[in-house]
């Protein structure tokens, strides 16, 4: 739709008003026009506020009309929900962007010559004819230490994403952008008054009501089941519901051929007592290296992990199921204290006062699945000492993380190296912490750091909506309701971590709905085999002619020897690959991907948010109903 100047275009995937919800959506009384990706969830609610508006459809998009016709801008403070929208208002000549609080939907922008443009991928952006797809170096050396870049800087030059929570107004070719909303999670928002016996109806009240409200579509709603705590819990409340009206709820698992990546007999326990109509993706090794280049076209940005591949699939099934919606468990860990990144921080920050104490073994029980934990527990221990001389420095609770990570850089080619040498990725996201930030408490600076990177810009993107809408699908996530979020910050520490118990509420309130071996089992992170998927036994075709020393030379991040020397090192599996050296092969054969897809292909056939099936062999991945 073509509107004095501002052009707007929507590829629709009909959830609510399937009829009449189409969009670019325009109000015939003022002129002002809407695209919306995402749902807006108490629609309901505020269209009944709005009852002056002349509402000609059911949809959700058209309360986003009534509502800035009422408040302006303002309207998405009042807003419960997950988008990325545009609204044009001609009588002002007013270009608006918002993003949702948590940074559920994307939204991307940059300013040209030729004006702005905006959507909700960066491939739209290199359609348009005005942005030329060029990897931006200093991104690269941002996720492989931060596992994302610092918003908005995203993985290409010139093209920037509105951070979560903001607004942008458009004027003169550029996008002025402001914040509307901010966790506070300085020690002034706890209230020690929320005992656990009086959070546990609170938050039980609240989690409900967000599930509530995710299940509203005009289309069959499933979930997602990990076996974990939080995926079983929002199984177990919209399964009471579904229930409630004669339905029932499909889940839908992944489960592999590796056990130490396998969670399939927790998946099915659940599945089995709550009584869901279960499906169970098999992937194997094969599976997750055909997928990864559809997986990094989707991401649209380096990775350090192989874990999107399989959730691919798994979409692919559900929307083959003919499930459009799913509700899945991301956002408790980070709010909700889950991560042992957590528990590791209480300990170190314990041990930073106590160092002939043995801190050292309690960080081993945390990290129980870690091998090098037997085999040389004095160099452990000295891994784990890094930053205990400045326990008060803003970013101790993600130091060993970070350090990690970033041994990828070892791979780095000299002349890359050069080039981003003076550039900290650390320090960049740090300057984004709010006022006051270094006198937090150290669990809520680690909260805010996990938040601003891993949720929002891998969880939440890379391994959530890119995987979920590659397929059409929509990822809905009750733990991220902004209210539950609020507070949940508003809990004394004890409420979520109780010692070394993580996410203690959640426990107390899926205690009546969820198997007890679920409550009790300890914290498993999903993650997929890379090793095995890029230089194992059955690595697709693709893997030998992006990783050879001529195709690493020509795009110039990585070291071709290196490269090469670390491919023979895991292909020959003399030894299980280190984590890191997991990460390195990741990030190289991603890096690969995005240059021969994004740059050296100039401009992607598909365009914004096109709906990409993933067909895999039977060989490769098996679905079936358990």
């Amino acid at each position: 739709m073509l509107l004095d100047g501002v052009a707007l275009g929507h590829t629709r995937l009909s959830i609510v008003d399937i009829e009449g919800g189409q969009q670019p959506m325009r109000d015939p009384r003022t002129g002002t026009c809407v695209v919306l990706n995402g749902e807006i969830f108490n629609y309901l609610e505020l269209r009944a506020e709005l009852r002056e508006y002349c509402f000609r459809t059911r949809s959700d998009t058209e309360v986003i009309l009534a509502a800035y016709q009422r408040w302006g801008i303002a309207c998405v403070e009042r807003f419960l929900g997950q988008w990325a929208f545009a609204l044009w208002d001609p009588d002002r000549r007013e270009l608006h962007l918002s993003r949702d609080r948590l940074g559920v939907r994307p939204l991307y922008y940059a300013e040209t010559t030729n004006g702005v443009v905006f959507a909700s991928e960066t491939k739209a952006l290199f359609a348009s004819g005005l942005v030329e797809p060029m990897l931006d170096p200093l991104a690269i050396k941002e996720t492989t230490c931060l596992w994302t870049t610092v918003s908005p800087r995203t993985s290409f030059q010139g093209v920037l994403a509105l951070p979560p929570a903001c607004c942008g107004l458009v004027t003169d070719g550029r996008v002025a952008v402001r914040r509307y909303w901010t966790l506070d999670l300085s020690d002034r928002e706890v209230d020690p008054s929320l005992t656990m016996d009086r959070a546990v109806p609170l938050v039980a009240e609240l989690l409900d009501d967000a599930v509530r409200l995710r299940l509203r579509a005009d289309v069959p709603v499933g979930s997602y089941l990990s076996g974990g705590l939080d995926s079983s819990l929002i199984c177990a409340l919209a399964q009471r519901r579904l229930r409630g009206t004669g339905s029932n709820l499909s889940t839908f698992s992944v489960a592999f051929s590796h056990a130490t990546y396998d969670e399939s007999p927790f998946q099915r326990q659940v599945a089995s007592d709550l009584g869901t109509d279960h499906h169970e993706l098999f992937v194997t090794d094969r599976c997750i290296g055909e997928l990864l280049p559809e997986v990094v076209r989707l991401a649209e940005q380096p990775l350090v992990r192989s874990a999107p591949a399989p959730l691919l699939a798994l979409s692919g099934m559900a929307r083959d199921c003919g499930t459009k919606v799913v509700v899945t468990g991301e956002g408790a860990d980070e709010f909700f204290w889950g991560y042992q990144l957590y528990r590791e921080s209480k300990i170190r920050q314990w041990g930073s006062q106590r160092r002939r104490s043995n801190w050292g073994g309690l960080l081993q029980r945390v990290y129980s699945d870690l091998r090098v934990g037997q085999q040389a527990p004095a160099l452990l221990e000295a891994f784990w000492s890094a930053g205990l001389d400045d326990p008060g420095q803003p970013g101790f609770s993600h130091l060993l993380r970070w350090s990690s990570t970033a041994r990828i850089w070892r791979f780095f080619s000299q002349a890359f190296s050069e080039r981003v040498l003076t550039h900290d990725p650390v320090q960049s996201l740090l300057a984004t912490a709010p006022q006051g930030f270094s006198r937090w408490r150290g669990l809520a600076r680690a909260q805010f750091l996990e938040t601003q990177t891993l949720l929002s810009g891998y969880l939440l993107s890379a391994q959530g909506d890119r995987m979920l809408m590659g397929n059409s699908v929509e990822g809905r996530f009750p733990f991220l309701d902004h209210r539950l979020v609020e507070l949940a910050a508003r809990l004394p520490d004890t409420v979520k971590l109780r010692v070394l118990d993580e996410k203690h509420v959640l426990k107390r309130i899926a205690a009546p709905f969820v198997p007890a071996p679920i409550l009790h089992r300890a914290k498993q992170p999903y993650r997929a085999p890379i090793a095995e998927a890029l230089a194992g036994s059955e690595a697709s075709s693709w893997t030998r002619d992006a990783l050879a020393p001529d195709a690493v030379d020509a795009v110039g991040v990585f070291d071709s020897k290196r490269t090469e020397g670390l491919r023979r090192k895991l292909s020959q599996r003399a030894v299980p690959p280190s984590e890191s050296d997991n990460m390195a092969l990741m990030a190289i054969a991603s890096v690969q991907l995005l240059h021969q897809q994004f740059v050296r292909a100039g401009m992607p056939a598909h365009g914004a948010r096109a709906a990409v099936r993933v067909t895999t062999s039977a060989s490769a991945c098996d679905a079936g109903a358990a």
